[in-house]
């Protein structure tokens, strides 16, 4: 992974790729501005070779990000040769990433311009109508994105990384899926491929041949009627002949968005098997990516000639310096990406910039002990999830005195039982990291303590950082008191062992995810839901996942089933959308898991005021919800205090 390489005229000294992620933190005009190079350039001083940058639009109605970058005017030019002076400066080289979205926007990121596309046909997750693009427009187009990759070279880019993937505009020519198209754009394969074919050529005449092109395709779409792996060796071999210089191996479209993202539901290089099938149809070099976060899976990639140079997406979010830490031997200092999107994906597609649960401010360690203390103070944090694990090490690297006191017998709170359904061991790495930097910085920890207002006034602490977490929901229905349920918590940990039949009440993420482990354990699981859907407070991406999932596992799944009343061995329900519906009896389990929610707990209320002059409650003992919250109020009191 250290070996340098050559793709084109361009060598690169090592084989770690940061790919093109979009960010939203590119100015409202799309220009670089400081937030934009502060954020590649850190990338670059942490050791990756090769910077690809996020898409960038080569003509205005090809964006479909609100803050996307740009390339289709010359003023951009400006802005740009900075931000690669910046990187070249920092030790690394960078390619930009040209776009054009096609079918794949709203009318709300394309400035009133229509959404174009080389049929009418709506994309399966926008939905919005498209108009179809003439021949002359589509003739028009190559001459866009040719223009767009002279602007880029004059902006002191490296390389350019021609989009064709994910199923955007050159992505959409090349699938049957996408095209219907009858004149000469359309058809055959060879048809199909000539508007990419004619871009390569454009560019390539614009831009000479010492400047590098790179092509970002999808392996297969994962669609019914899309290209599949054999049609995309044949579109890799002649992009090798149109003057590629390398080839990015990706998979699916929006309507496979799942595997565009790569939840915790895939396994790590879960696109490496598309990746290798192209590498043995072309001489040029292959980039691979897909869930890549350790760097021995990626050596592997290499060694084993799947191919030459490995992207690492989200987890250069996690952590920008994460090659030097490889290559230094500091992997106990990795921060672990755990691909749960909560961060990039979802504000990225709320049009917020991105940022990381694990890593808020998405910069280096340094950005939080930058600023050390000018009076240490004896901070005392109660709870050790990962909310108080972040705010505690954070205070502890700026020199106040930390001791963190924990009610269980392990760290990790409710975050810890998250880490035991078969997919989700990227959260025990990340409580493993927050634990070490508690440790690496001196922070007192005690465990089997429950603390009290009166614990707390004998300490005499100048301020309190509140992280109990939430409780599992207990609401009023009969006969639940006299039920012997389950907290999931405790069956995830093993403090509680179930029957062999056993029924989830609550189909909510921690129900489904509680079914799928005990599924795993071949306990006959049933769920039941009040709710149309099962797992409704899982992301998008991930939760087709873990619905397909639990049908492989033959977990019963009961949707709009309200609980009437708990049985010994099962409940008494009734079905929502039928309002004449009379109960139903739903029995004969072993056990039952208790999964309706949880509530925000915290144990010392307005009291504490008046104990401890300074309070602070954060993450789920302020409102009980995701992960991202608890780390984001952890990060932004430890820095104030």
């Amino acid at each position: 992974m250290f070996t340098p390489i050559k793709i084109g005229t361009m060598e690169i000294k090592n084989r770690f790729v940061m790919p093109a992620m979009g960010t939203n933190l590119a100015e409202p005009d799309g220009e670089a501005g400081e937030r934009l190079i502060s954020y590649y350039t850190e990338r670059a001083k942490g050791g990756f070779g090769l910077i690809i940058t996020e898409c960038t639009a080569v003509s205005e109605e090809g964006r479909s990000l609100l803050h996307e970058c740009g390339m289709w005017d010359d003023r951009f030019i400006s802005s740009y040769q900075k931000l690669t002076d910046s990187v070249h400066a920092a030790g690394a080289k960078i390619v930009v990433q040209l776009r054009h979205c096609g079918r794949e926007t709203e009318p709300k990121y394309t400035n009133g311009k229509p959404i174009l596309a080389p049929s009418q046909i709506p994309c399966p997750s926008c939905q919005s109508m498209p108009h179809e693009m003439t021949t002359e427009e589509v003739y028009q187009m190559v001459e866009t994105f040719g223009d767009a990759a002279l602007r880029s070279k004059k902006a002191g880019f490296d390389g350019i990384e021609l989009h064709a993937a994910h199923g955007y505009l050159i992505a959409q020519f090349l699938s049957g899926h996408a095209n219907k198209r009858t004149d000469e754009f359309g058809g055959s394969l060879h048809n199909r491929m000539r508007f990419l074919a004619l871009v390569l050529r454009d560019i390539r005449k614009k831009v000479g041949e010492d400047f590098p092109i790179i092509v970002r395709i999808s392996g297969s779409e994962m669609i019914t009627g899309g290209r599949t792996v054999q049609e995309t060796k044949a579109v890799c071999r002649m992009c090798e002949q149109e003057g590629a210089d390398a080839i990015h191996v990706s998979i699916a479209t929006y309507g496979s968005m799942s595997y565009c993202i790569g939840p915790t539901y895939l396994d790590p290089g879960y696109e490496t098997e598309a990746a290798a099938a192209i590498k043995k149809s072309v001489a040029i070099p292959v980039i691979t990516v897909g869930r890549y976060t350790d760097a021995e899976l990626a050596e592997s990639a290499v060694l084993d000639g799947a191919a030459d140079l490995v992207a690492f997406g989200r987890q250069s979010i996690a952590d920008p310096h994460f090659p030097n830490k490889v290559l230094q031997d500091k992997e106990d200092d990795i921060i672990p990406c755990m691909s749960c999107e909560q961060g990039c994906i979802m504000h990225l597609f709320s049009d917020e910039p991105i940022s990381c649960v694990v890593n808020p401010k998405n910069g280096p360690e340094e950005l939080y002990i930058s600023n050390p203390t000018a009076q240490p103070k004896y901070v005392v944090v109660a709870g050790g999830g990962p909310g108080g694990l972040q705010a505690a090490w954070i205070m502890a690297a700026r020199g106040h005195r930390v001791e963190l006191i924990e009610r269980e017998n392990h760290l990790g709170g409710a975050f810890l039982a998250a880490a035991y359904p078969p997919s989700k061991s990227p959260i025990a790495k990340v409580l493993g990291y927050l634990i070490r930097q508690c440790k690496k910085y001196g922070v007192e920890i005690t465990l089997n303590q429950e603390l009290t207002l009166d614990s707390i006034r004998e300490r005499k602490p100048d301020a309190v950082i509140v992280a109990t977490g939430s409780q599992n929901l207990v609401p009023p229905i009969k006969g639940l008191n006299q039920a012997k349920v389950l907290n999931p918590c405790d069956v995830l940990l093993g403090k509680a062992v179930t029957g062999k039949r056993v029924l989830v009440a609550g189909g909510g993420l921690i129900g489904a995810e509680t079914a799928s482990f005990l599924a795993e354990q071949k306990r006959e699981v049933t769920v039941i839901e009040m709710k149309d859907g099962i797992a409704e407070d899982l992301d998008p991406y991930g939760r087709p996942l873990l619905l397909e999932e639990l049908k492989k596992q033959d977990v019963r799944c009961i949707r709009n089933g309200q609980i009437l009343e708990f049985l010994p061995d099962g409940v008494i329900y009734r079905n929502t959308l039928k309002e004449d519906s009379k109960p139903q009896v739903l029995d004969g389990f072993d056990s039952i898991v208790l999964a309706l929610g949880t509530r925000n707990y915290n144990p010392f209320g307005e009291e504490l005021k008046q104990v401890v002059n300074e309070v602070y409650v954060i993450g789920d003992a302020k409102k009980a919800e995701k992960v991202y919250a608890a780390t984001h109020e952890a990060v932004e009191v430890a820095m104030k205090i």
